[in-house]
């Protein structure tokens, strides 16, 4: 085979193999009678989420620079949010396509009456390569398994199973805020601060369940606030994902004696929850804060900030008991 012949059998399988590629992701788009799949993208791909659900929007976006995600900045945060990694995990999976139960009808005659115009929940999908994907959402089947769908663009009408759309949906009703980790409050036993040689200790009491603060002469806490207070650090809030390693904890204040230590001891052998609380970040509004044990038995060696207006009120407990007067 000469040269020139083997350029151009080159030449035609670029052709033919991109022109392959092409249609294969435009096809999977498109819903065919044959298929099981409403949309089909690499989960790997996924990029870029946008929903709107009863009029409220929501986008969500994977970092190009650290692959995590994040949910953009709504009118009332100052930033981009990252995701709870504990309830994100497995999105972009879910968000690779619904197997659909089967198409009803290849036209929409009445769309409001299956939820589909408004849609009750919008939804793109955006691939790395440019591509997006847009559905619609619609109300439930009658008999509550199976949930109206459609593709923007298409007439077909189809249902999709009731728990993909719950969750799809729930991405905008109930988005996952990023949270150092997140345990039941009722779980809690014993609350403890430990920081330098000082220490604050909240324990319960057997049987009935009154909290005190702890020492020679045990305080009651007041109920309401101490509630309010364990609800907060059952499932704190981050702001930030500042690095993925820390290499030096000293650096951020974490390590004795600057740092502040929170300890949560749990009921029925639940492994204790414990983090640390470091020095201010250089813009003077979030402190770093690092997970020695989460809710989750695997380890976490992120650095994260947290805003002083979050992290300050559980530092308080530690100078400051919410007593019963």
């Amino acid at each position: 085979m000469n040269l020139r012949l083997s350029i151009l059998l080159v030449v035609i399988l670029v052709i033919f193999g991109g022109t392959f590629l092409v249609l294969r992701f435009t096809d999977s788009t498109k819903p065919q009678q044959t298929s099981p799949w409403l949309y089909r993208i690499d989960e790997g791909d996924v990029i870029g989420l946008e929903l709107v659900h009863k009029g409220n929007p929501i986008t969500y976006y994977r970092s190009p620079a650290s692959l995590d995600w994040y949910i953009a900045a709504g009118p009332e945060d100052k930033a981009d949010i990252p995701v709870f990694q504990q309830r994100w995990g497995g999105t972009p999976l879910l968000l690779s396509g619904p197997r659909v139960t089967r198409p009803l009808s290849d036209t929409i005659d009445d769309p409001a009456g299956f939820g589909l115009e408004p849609p009750e929940t919008a939804i793109t999908v955006h691939d790395r390569y440019g591509n997006k994907v847009s559905f619609h959402l619609g109300i439930a089947t009658p008999d509550n398994q199976n949930q109206y769908a459609r593709l923007v663009g298409d007439d077909t009408l189809f249902t999709v199973p009731i728990e993909w759309a719950e969750v799809v949906n729930r991405l905008a009703i109930d988005p996952p805020y990023g949270r150092l980790y997140s345990i039941d409050p009722r779980e809690a036993l014993i609350v403890q601060f430990f920081h330098g040689d000082e220490q604050t200790r909240y324990a319960m009491e057997d049987g009935t369940g009154r909290w005190f603060l702890d020492g020679d002469a045990p305080q009651l806490l007041d109920a309401d606030a101490w509630a309010d207070a364990l609800l907060m650090m059952s499932s704190p809030r981050l702001d930030q994902i500042l690095a993925h390693n820390i290499d030096d904890p000293a650096k951020y204040g974490l390590t004795e004696p600057d740092m502040t230590v929170a300890v949560i001891v749990r009921q029925g052998g639940a492994h204790t929850i414990e983090f640390r609380i470091g020095n201010l970040t250089p813009d003077g509004e979030h402190r770093y804060v690092m997970v020695e044990q989460g809710s989750l038995l695997s380890e976490d060696p992120n650095l994260y900030g947290i805003l002083n207006s979050r992290i300050d009120l559980i530092l308080a407990l530690a100078t400051d008991p919410v007593l019963a007067e």
